[in-house]
């Protein structure tokens, strides 16, 4: 670790027992046929082998202070269907987390954690707009986690951001000043389609002061994902793991171009945090003014700490 930088990691999943699942696919990936030769991949820490144990907590923040990490960001999650590909349906008991948990997540790190309040897709509309409230407003959460990709619209049709039925979110996070993390990725859905980021480009057009961090970065629609960013300084991105990923490395060249919309995040358990911090040091070759606003302002500023 490099002494004199400040990080924040925007994007964590505690190894608490409603997280298992992130946690089985981690771990149990070490052994598919596929197993996929990229470093943070193959890593692994202690932590993720105590899940749902108070053990597991304290090592992950045993992990935190020896990667250098200084705060952490828990997203939450409020899913009736997850991925198929990984978790059977019946589980879908064990997958959220709750804004309860959030709040005790922080008091465990000492205040070192910032939680994201998970939209629950399944209630009406009005039923979530007061929920963002509440969990920002009363529960002193920090942003929203929106996850399009495993619902429907009305005519049984993949749900598109761009569905005026979420409009009401966008403007309450608006209202409130808080940024909406989105989730990308190879599981950010039912299909890869989660990520077509055509309906993110109407969203961002309509709402131009709303704060959007696209988690996971968009991947793998990478060069979209980069050309977004370009149009709309409102979007931030938080590549995280799958700037080792293949196409991942020109995230990294786009950092120097776009130094103020690019937020570090280990993606953890997908990578320790140690090697997620060590790989950014030894491998993007980032000017020092560009490397401080990845790992540290950037985040700060959304957090506004």
């Amino acid at each position: 670790m490099k002494e004199g930088y400040e990080i924040i990691d925007f994007r964590c999943r505690a190894p608490i027992k409603s997280q298992k699942m992130i946690f089985d696919l981690k771990l149990g990936r070490l052994k598919w046929e596929n197993k996929f030769n990229c470093i943070p991949s193959q890593a692994t820490s202690p932590s993720m082998y105590k899940v749902g144990e108070e053990e597991g907590l304290e090592l992950l923040l045993k992990e935190m202070d020896e990667a250098g990490v200084d705060y952490i960001v828990f997203p939450g999650r409020n899913l009736s269907k997850p991925p198929k590909a990984v978790l059977k349906e019946s589980d879908v008991d064990t997958l959220n987390v709750t804004d309860e948990m959030l709040h005790k997540l922080k008091e465990k790190f000492n205040n070192r954690a910032f939680g994201y309040h998970g939209i629950n897709l399944d209630k009406s509309i009005d039923e979530i707009v007061n929920d963002i409230n509440s969990a920002i407003k009363e529960k002193n959460l920090y942003g929203s986690v929106l996850e399009t990709g495993f619902y429907t619209d009305e005519r049984g049709e993949p749900l598109k951001l761009n569905n005026k039925n979420l409009y009401p979110i966008y403007e309450t996070m608006v209202t409130l000043n808080k940024p909406l993390m989105l989730m990308s990725g190879i599981y950010a859905g039912h299909d890869i389609e989660a990520n077509s980021w055509g309906p993110l480009d109407r969203v961002l057009q309509d709402f131009p002061k709303m704060k959007v961090i696209l988690g996971h970065g968009g991947y793998p629609r990478v060069y979209d994902s980069v050309a977004l960013a370009v149009k709309h300084p409102n979007l931030y991105l938080s590549p995280d793991i799958y700037c080792f990923f293949p196409g991942g490395r020109l995230y990294v060249e786009t950092m120097s171009l776009l130094p103020d919309q690019f937020v570090f995040a280990s993606a953890y358990p997908f990578s320790p945090m140690k090697e997620a911090v060590e790989l950014t040091f030894e491998l993007f070759n980032l000017k020092e003014d560009v490397l401080r606003k990845y790992l540290y302002d950037n985040g700060a500023k959304l957090l506004e700490i």
